[in-house]
């Protein structure tokens, strides 16, 4: 699990946004996204709802080390198109896609990298994904665990961010109006489980296939990635259990793609 970790948060960016002045504390944790590449263009795969949390901001960054720093764009210059009902619902829509300009793409890349997402659309339309038996993973920034230091005296803020693959399996999926959502589940009363997962919406949803050695009964991942879909919401808490919704990968491949005039990449 902690291979699998390493691997999908090479792509998770949070995101944060540096109000104007005149507020109370100019730095905010918003939510998560993944890295991706496709049509020769560089984009952050992310809730819609995250990226309007950004339209007071002047500045939008993305955190990209474990060491302390700071990557900020002004958040004119991101190009965003999205499937979003207006409002954070239980069924969305809520994803979008937001476009990086090239002069800000070797920072980045210096630290993270980019998922092909033109070859993830294939993988999903050749290998669709199995529920069953399979094991999967939302990435994602934990507000809880996450915390932001105001420093009036020197006039600066400091944030510290936690970075997060959460590990479940598929209780259900349903279909609304084209779009696909898949339910996974969350026992808060486990240990290292946050109360609320706040902050990881935005966040990649993966699908790990393990396999096991016949001969040395060892469990081993593939080393494969698979980005299936977007977090965006979180149920109420029921005895001790959440569910994280996420929109699946027709949403993403299929719906939403067509939503925002992609090329099909078919002959």
């Amino acid at each position: 699990m902690d291979e699998v970790m390493v691997a999908l948060k090479n792509y998770l960016v949070a995101f944060y946004v540096l109000m104007p002045e005149r507020s109370i504390s100019r730095l905010k944790m918003i939510g998560s996204g993944t890295l991706v590449e496709l049509e020769q263009g560089h984009h952050i795969l992310t809730a819609a709802h995250v990226w309007h949390k950004t339209r007071e901001a002047d500045k939008v960054g993305l955190v990209l080390t474990d060491h302390q720093s700071s990557f900020l764009m002004p958040r004119d210059s991101l190009q965003a198109k999205e499937a979003w009902s207006g409002k954070t619902t239980e069924w969305g829509p809520d994803v979008a896609i937001l476009k990086i300009p090239s002069p800000f793409i070797p920072t980045i890349s210096a630290h993270k990298s980019f998922l092909n997402l033109d070859l993830q659309k294939e993988n999903y339309r050749t290998s669709p994904p199995t529920i069953e038996n399979r094991l999967w993973a939302v990435t994602g920034m934990v507000g809880e665990l996450s915390e932001i230091q105001d420093h009036p005296e020197t006039r600066t803020t400091e944030g510290h961010v936690h970075g997060e693959a959460f590990f479940s399996v598929v209780h259900d999926r349903h279909e609304r109006n084209g779009f696909d959502y898949f339910d996974l589940g969350a026992d808060l009363s486990l240990s290292g489980v946050p109360s609320s997962f706040g902050g990881v919406s935005g966040g990649g949803l993966w699908e790990i296939k393990l396999s096991m050695s016949e001969s040395t009964n060892e469990i081993y991942w593939d080393g494969k990635r698979h980005l299936r879909g977007v977090a965006y919401w979180q149920s109420e808490c029921l005895k001790d259990h959440r569910v994280i919704r996420c929109h699946g990968p027709k949403s993403i491949y299929e719906r939403a793609w067509e939503s925002w005039s992609l090329s099909s990449g078919e002959d």
